[in-house]
């Protein structure tokens, strides 16, 4: 039971961040447009655009990464899970005071609060046989 909860934590965290991404993607037409538009100077332009990207990247890395501790939990430490769970909780704290956007805040907080619940969960590894 535990093990299954544990797998169902990490999953949820990984879908949302898979949806993050999905969300950074669809709305990058409207911030290219809306960058373009704005008098900044091509330098600050592209470094938006850019950083928007590497933020969907981001979370479609670590939604991977959830993706293989679901299933081979030994592949990672539970101590890289955890602070790669804190990266989530951290961004959207920011997406929140900077832009009020909800669906973002409740995707990464939702992200961030299995994984870091999950990591309690963690598989203990097999009993090694000694000789």
């Amino acid at each position: 039971m535990k093990n299954k909860l544990f797998r169902y934590c990490m999953l949820v965290g990984a879908a949302s961040l898979i949806g993050m991404t999905v969300f950074y993607l669809v709305t990058y037409l409207g911030l290219s447009i809306a960058v373009g538009n704005s008098g900044l100077k091509p330098f600050y332009q592209q470094m938006i655009r850019a950083l928007w990207l590497s933020f969907g990247l981001q979370s479609v890395l670590l939604g991977v990464l959830y993706l293989v501790v679901a299933y081979r939990p030994r592949a990672v430490s539970r101590e890289v899970v955890v602070i790669c769970g804190l990266v989530p909780l951290a961004e959207a704290v920011l997406v929140m005071s900077f832009t009020g956007s909800y669906i973002a805040m409740l995707l990464l907080s939702i992200a961030a609060i299995f994984v870091l619940f999950g990591s309690t969960l963690w598989p203990k590894a097999a009993a090694a046989s000694g000789p």
